[in-house]
């Protein structure tokens, strides 16, 4: 009977989560800047086809890892440029994290509280947005899950602790340093769970030698082709910069994740800061030292971003697998036999909600630069000598033809001088900088095509 029901509740979240994740991520627009700036990124790679110098609008671009960026250019050659290749990962992602949720669940409680769990975590307006769009957060969240859970089923077979590196090597090479809070969150666990000697361990050891030199060599790499500008923009603007201070407005205090949880966390985050201080008492007063990783996971998260200067929602995504962790203990608690149907229920009532009142399946958030860069590329389909200059815009850029070419200052002043080249350029810029003769084709949206006469 175990058996059977644990095959029931692996159907019911498998069919849940192929339909929310992947239902429709293949239409609307690519989000300006972040999701349209990695797509861009993944298709100049496609098109130089080298796989460690990145580069953005034709400039060398260091900000990030590739990892996210090589899947999205191998689904690029399955599926063609488009929205669905550059998303993909991210839901496979999305779909790794719900199961991986399921099995830490049951192994620290029981099979309800991980069906519950992943029903949660599927239900909850920001993790769903993170899966269904191309950006870095859910597959970073995924890595961080899968550590933690290897690390977790390495406490008895030391072998996954080897296994765990890897998994912190794949989170780091998605979004560089933020990795590091899974270092802080196992050190802090290790500590309250009085397990230091895991560290001893040769399979945590050699895992972590081996994590350590894929990573040496990859930051090697990277200096040696960016040089000082791979400090710069790697090291100086995402890490200290971002941590230290504040980042394009993107300010807060201590207290901003709270409506963080309750805001883009809905309808869960509200439970789940509930849940904290119940597991908490748990914790002290019961001395139940199975809520000891979810638990730190979640402080963990929740702390080490609220103390860096510059606050981005997203940032907190990580911390939702651990809160639909605490929040299914919390429910079979409370609920005991029932809580799968009450679960149900509110799943199907809060998926529902998501559907019609956040349209988290028709994800259409920057249609101005799809719909800008697709008539350019039909006023100019079957025209050659075809560039763009000064477009901020990673959408527009992203939607432009791939005969579209990048130009330098210095070879803008070329190409203004001979016949027939179509350019691109912020309608601003246009006004403000360019001299010469020239037929304005197009202008919309601060965007303008010129022919050259």
């Amino acid at each position: 009977m175990g058996r059977a029901k644990e095959i029931i509740y692996l159907s019911i979240i498998f069919i849940f989560a192929i339909i929310i994740l992947f239902w429709n991520i293949g239409t609307g627009s690519l989000t300006s800047w972040d999701e349209a700036l990695y797509a861009q990124v993944s298709k100049e790679m496609l098109i130089s086809n080298n796989w460690l110098d990145l580069t953005w609008a034709g400039q060398p671009w260091s900000d990030k890892p590739p990892l996210y960026m090589w899947f999205t250019v191998i689904f690029y050659k399955l599926f063609g440029i488009n929205e669905l290749s550059v998303r993909l990962f991210s839901a496979l992602c999305g779909l790794g994290t719900v199961v991986i949720t399921y099995f830490l669940a049951r192994r620290l409680y029981s099979k309800e509280a991980g069906f519950v769990s992943s029903l949660i975590l599927l239900s909850t307006y920001q993790f769903l947005l993170a899966a269904k769009m191309g950006m870095l957060d859910c597959a970073f969240t995924f890595f961080i899950t899968l550590a933690l859970f290897l690390f977790k089923l390495g406490e008895e077979r030391k072998g996954y602790l080897f296994w765990f590196w890897l998994a912190f090597c794949a989170a780091f090479m998605v979004k560089g340093a933020g990795a590091l809070i899974i270092l802080i969150i196992l050190a802090v666990y290790l500590i309250s769970s009085r397990q230091l000697w895991l560290f001893k361990q040769k399979q945590f050891l050699f895992g972590m030698l081996l994590a350590f030199a894929i990573l040496f060599y990859w930051h090697f790499q990277s200096f040696m082709h960016y040089g000082q500008g791979f400090i710069r923009g790697y090291f100086i603007k995402h890490l200290l910069i971002r941590t230290t201070t504040t980042v394009e407005g993107h300010t807060g205090d201590l207290f901003t994740y709270f409506g963080v949880l309750g805001n883009k966390g809905r309808p869960w985050g509200i439970f789940g800061i509930i849940a904290i201080f119940f597991i908490f008492y748990r914790i002290i007063i019961k001395r139940e030292n199975k809520h000891l990783l979810p638990f730190t996971w979640a402080i963990g998260v929740f702390i080490v971003f609220s103390l860096v200067k510059t606050k981005l929602h997203w940032y907190i995504v990580p911390i939702y697998p651990a809160l639909a962790v605490l929040i299914s203990y919390a429910f079979v608690n409370l609920f005991r036999k029932k809580a799968v149907i009450v679960i149900l229920v509110l799943f199907i009532i809060f998926s529902g909600y998501l559907a019609i009142a956040k349209k988290i399946y028709f994800l259409d958030l920057s249609p101005n630069p799809k719909r800008v860069a697709l008539a350019v590329n039909k006023i100019t389909l079957s025209q050659n000598n075809l560039f763009f200059y000064g477009v901020g815009d990673p959408g527009i850029i992203f939607y432009l033809d791939s005969r579209y070419k990048y130009l330098s200052e210095e070879q803008l002043k070329a190409k203004l001088k001979e016949k027939d080249n179509y350019i691109v350029f912020e309608t601003n810029i246009l006004r403000k900088s360019v001299v010469g003769n020239f037929d304005l084709i197009l202008e919309d949206s601060g965007v303008s095509l010129v022919k050259i006469r």
